[in-house]
């Protein structure tokens, strides 16, 4: 039977591998959004080079997300729409990613791939799904409070750092233990094929 946890960040592995797939997330504290191929590469290429990273990932969250926002004239952020976007545009890059930085939770939709979780299960990281299309709901417990950096492509205004505040329901899609919804959903619809080609009168 699934549970519903409230969960802050840093995230422990201990806490990450007590998650069961179909368990209810509510997450506070810190992430950080991941919406392009060269935020995972710029921040590996970094590390690679024993150069500092504008933040601290161990036990952190990215999020796969674009995020609709301004800057008010004092200099605050306003944050209109906070959405997701699909993750497997990711599956090259959140391997290593995991493995470098220690990163304890994805937040995302669509679902990756076998490699992603092979590393989810190796080092202790989950996948959070998000209902698509309800940013409504979940914009108001996120606050927009930085861009970590600005100064290296002034024109991408999407690496950001949002405050979470009992941010969800999330849903345990991919957990620690080399468990994915989305490869049980490939395997029952394999299984089931035949009979629904029969039903249809589809040979194969």
């Amino acid at each position: 039977m699934s549970k519903t946890v409230h969960m802050h960040t840093p995230l422990s592995e201990e806490e990450i591998r007590s998650l069961e797939l179909d368990d209810v997330v509510y997450l506070s504290g810190e992430a950080y959004s991941m919406l392009y191929a060269d935020h995972y590469t710029l921040i590996l290429d970094w590390m690679e080079q024993g150069q500092e990273i504008p933040m601290n990932l161990n036990g952190g969250v990215i999020y796969n997300t674009g995020t609709i926002w301004r800057r008010t004239e004092d200099g605050r952020y306003d944050m209109r729409a906070l959405g997701a976007t699909t993750s497997s545009k990711f599956n090259q890059q959140t391997p290593p990613f995991i493995a470098a930085t220690g990163i304890r939770a994805v937040i995302g939709k669509g679902g990756m791939d076998q490699a992603t979780l092979d590393a989810m299960k190796q080092y202790g990281c989950v996948y959070l799904a998000i209902v698509g299309g309800c940013s409504a709901v979940y914009t108001p417990a996120a606050k927009l409070v930085d861009d970590y950096w600005p100064e290296l492509m002034p024109v991408d205004n999407q690496r950001l750092k949002f405050e979470l505040n009992e941010f969800g329901p999330l849903f345990v899609a991919m957990d620690a233990n080399g468990n994915s919804v989305y490869a049980q959903c490939i395997d029952n619809a394999q299984k089931n094929r035949p009979a629904i080609y029969q039903t249809l009168g589809i040979k194969e």
